[in-house]
């Protein structure tokens, strides 16, 4: 990827864009679809704030906005252990306003992609080139699941088969991550150098995926429990590492006799709080859950160290991610899909607005021509149909053919504009 390579719009809220050439918009009513793409992550904002947004941000918010803002064509929400992500298809830019104060009323620091930077960010997240544990699988799933929050009233969606082709090409660039590249990973190397060798108690609460991770590479030096919710892991799991499991009524009871936490429960509230923390010697705790599994005051006591995701977060270094060329092209694809998809509505508004304009003037036309046999009224309705249509289909063909580079974008734009008819005229 050339450093020069020109991308999509990257905005960081509530920094207003600026307009950077005198290109118009296209007119309300007749311009493209617009994908926008908002994203809060630990990146740019704190836990507390990340925690608040994705307790807010759920499935039902979603769906009620999509209910009540008609000029919103698509939504889709992503929501992982350290990240909130927006994607919206809007008929109208000028709908944009009233999004972005919508999120920033409700956090700072959210950043806006839209274009080929909105879809490559998208592909990078499916990747894993965006996590914490750089190249993690997890990511995947997730964003499979978000398939499932997508709303939509367009005639042929367009963001269930864009997460699907993130996902597909990090399944095909990525067949296999190295189990290293987990946020499991990284959680038990921050146990290793905060407890070091061996670890006599550690209880991991959460039976999860990441949870069994957890427990699977502590248990050659340690005496695990693996606290579960509803359904107690596979007995020939727990015999298989060596461990032990405990319903979550037990809590209590386990965190009473233990060295070390580590919580991944998707429990959407605290589950730990301070009186559960034993008095009598050193807790290390490490929470990875957003909505937070641990109660934040546990960090006023004096024996407990509590690490969180935001924690885990400010120690690494920010990546540097470096997709395949694979992925690149797979996302330009992605992005050339999307160029026309988002097109369709302003093609067919055009072509109903012509269509209008050729019944006007043919009507205005018929005192004109005399009495026409009906061979003659169809000749002439064929004729005139057939003219609109070899004047319509080479250029929007070739409207439909330009790129998301900005130069590609800027004569879409003059072209939209130009041949955008006034409905006013007569």
């Amino acid at each position: 990827m050339a450093a020069t390579e020109p991308t999509g719009v990257v905005v960081a809220l509530p920094t207003p864009a600026l307009a950077t050439s005198p290109v118009p918009e296209p007119r309300p009513g007749l311009e493209p679809l617009r994908l926008v793409g908002f994203e809060l992550s630990l990146r740019t904002a704190r836990i507390e704030l990340l925690e608040e947004v994705a307790k807010g941000l759920d499935r039902a918010w979603a769906d009620r906005e999509f209910r009540s803002r008609p000029e919103l064509q698509e939504v889709a929400l992503l929501k992982t252990c350290h990240r909130v992500e927006l994607w919206l298809l809007l008929r109208s830019s000028a709908a944009l306003p009233a999004w972005r104060s919508e999120l920033e009323r409700r956090a700072p620091g959210w950043t806006e992609r839209t274009g080929l930077d909105a879809v490559r960010h998208l592909f990078y997240v499916a990747c894993g080139l965006e996590s914490l544990a750089v190249g993690e699988r997890e990511i995947r799933q997730q964003i499979r699941s978000a398939i499932g929050t997508v709303q939509s009233r367009h005639p042929r969606p367009v963001l269930r088969e864009l997460l699907g082709a993130a996902v597909a090409a990090a399944d095909r660039e990525f067949p296999r991550v190295d189990p290293s590249r987990s946020i499991a990973a990284v959680a038990v190397s921050r146990l290793q150098q905060l407890v070091g060798p061996p670890f006599p108690r550690v209880v991991v609460v959460g039976s999860g995926i990441v949870g069994r991770q957890i427990a699977e590479m502590l248990a050659p030096s340690a005496r695990v429990t693996l606290v579960y919710h509803r359904r107690p892991p596979e007995a020939g799991f727990l015999r298989s590492i060596g461990a032990r499991s405990a319903p979550v009524d037990r809590l209590t009871d386990e965190l009473a006799v233990c060295d070390a936490v580590v919580a991944a429960a998707k429990s959407g509230r605290a589950v730990i709080t301070p009186p559960a923390i034993p008095r009598d010697r050193p807790v290390v705790l490490l929470d990875l859950g957003v909505p937070r599994n641990i109660a934040p005051e546990v960090r006023r006591l004096p024996q407990a160290r509590l690490v969180d995701l935001g924690d885990l977060y400010g120690d690494m270094p920010p990546p540097a991610p470096r997709a395949p060329a694979g992925v690149e092209e797979a996302a330009r694809e992605a992005a050339r899909t999307l160029d026309q998809r988002s097109l369709e509505p302003w093609v067919a508004a055009l072509r109903r607005e012509i269509e209008r304009i050729r019944r006007s003037e043919l009507a205005s036309a018929r005192p004109y021509l005399g009495d026409l046999t009906e061979a003659q009224a169809m000749a002439v309705e064929r004729l005139t149909r057939r003219l609109v249509g070899r004047l319509l289909d080479g250029p929007t063909e070739r409207i439909r053919a330009l790129s998301s580079s900005p130069e590609d974008d800027q004569i879409r734009r003059w072209a939209l504009e130009l041949l955008s008819p006034d409905p006013a005229e007569p």
